[in-house]
């Protein structure tokens, strides 16, 4: 199966893509090829995904997957309102292409290999990204051709890139079950928040960094419980409790990571903070780590003595590692640095008040009967 969404919606959903300036298309038909392959792939995980999060909130709404192939775009994803309780969430292939064809190569640089303690038989990597700056190169590292890990390293790759789709889908849903499409964009009577789209309102764009804060808190808190339930294949018998929580949570820590990477093209500038809808990644990098401290003071999830500070720290040193020697250009993580040491009022503060004016009108809409996450500042 390729997609669930009706036939009526397929022709607007198309129209809504180009609209957005787009030339793509819901994958629908089989020509038994390797990309109709692919796409049920893709479909069957995200559906996975979607319903075991509408089984556990006990969801009623309707809530579709289509897979996005464009000949031009390497976009993410993007959750849409159809109609009164009926909802589609939009995949680009091109992203899990190129998640798999980056996570390949991070994977096969000494530095992931003793953070996983991976030592598979490794292909030649013969070509390595390189750009003018670290995010040119990284960005570049996406398109290359994936790499063969041998068995264990290709399972593993896999691995990685379950979770990595796992987190963009659930921030979708976190879209759709918050209620955060109460105030989206609407083309042609189609609601949508799209990843990554560009504004110049200010006001608006403190209003959506808020949302999107939200979405990524929603996918964190259950990407992390998931991750702490499943065994994998790097797993070694024998290891403590203690031992078997970082071990969990480091290929989670680090797909995840390496997806918010990509969404930065440039150092980070206090100044234009506001000029995007969507906060930069390095800062929600940034915020879901420290989320999980928060997790783990207020007890909300059992992370036995797992010491997160160190697991998040050494992953996302490890990436930024990682990203040097498969592209040959060194940043030094300098952009999350940057980003944490961001003074509380200029980012949080803003963006948080906002947060809490817009509660709720949120709470009164979403999806669900669980709770929201508590407003940390004062409504502004």
């Amino acid at each position: 199966m390729l997609t669930d969404l009706p036939n009526r919606w397929v022709g607007p959903i198309n129209e809504l893509v180009k609209d957005l300036g787009y030339n793509g298309m819901v994958l629908v038909a089989d020509e038994g090829d390797p990309i109709s392959d692919f796409g049920k792939l893709v479909f069957k995980n995200t559906r996975h995904v979607v319903d075991r999060i509408i089984d556990h909130m006990k969801i009623t709404a309707k809530i579709h997957v289509a897979v996005i192939v464009d000949s031009a775009q390497s976009f993410q994803a993007c959750a849409v309102e159809l109609d009164d309780d009926e909802f589609c969430i939009l995949i680009w292939m091109a992203a899990l292409i190129r998640t798999s064809a980056s996570l390949s190569r991070l994977l096969a640089t000494p530095a992931a290999r003793e953070f996983f303690a991976l030592e598979p038989e490794l292909a030649s990597v013969s070509e390595v990204a390189h750009g003018e700056n670290t995010f040119a190169a990284y960005d570049s590292l996406s398109l290359l051709p994936r790499i063969d890990l041998g068995d264990v390293g290709n399972d593993f790759r896999r691995y990685l890139e379950f979770m990595a789709s796992e987190w963009l889908v659930l921030h979708e849903i976190g879209h759709i079950v918050q209620g955060h499409l109460a105030v989206g964009k609407t083309v042609n009577g189609l609601t949508y928040i799209l990843e990554q789209d560009p504004s110049v309102d200010r006001d608006y764009n403190i209003t959506s960094q808020a949302l999107e804060v939200d979405a990524d808190c929603f996918a964190n808190l259950f990407c992390v419980q998931y991750s702490l339930g499943r065994h994998h294949i790097l797993e070694r018998d024998g290891a403590s409790h203690d031992e078997v929580v970082v071990g969990r949570l480091k290929p989670y820590l680090f797909s995840m990571l390496s997806v918010l990477r990509s969404f930065d093209h440039s150092p980070l500038n206090l100044e234009t903070l506001f000029d995007s809808d969507h906060p930069p990644g390095c800062v929600r990098m940034s915020y879901l780590l420290a989320q999980m401290l928060t997790m783990q003071s207020e007890t909300t999830i059992d992370f036995k003595g797992a010491n997160l500070v160190e697991a998040g720290g050494l992953a996302a040193i490890t990436l930024e590692r990682a990203i040097s020697e498969a592209t040959g250009v060194n940043s030094q993580g300098g952009n999350l640095l940057s980003a944490v040491s961001i003074p509380d009022e200029v980012f949080r503060k803003p963006v948080l008040s906002r947060w809490a004016k817009i509660y709720p009108e949120l709470n009164a809409i979403k999806l669900s009967p669980f709770k929201l996450a508590r407003p940390q500042y004062e409504p502004a």
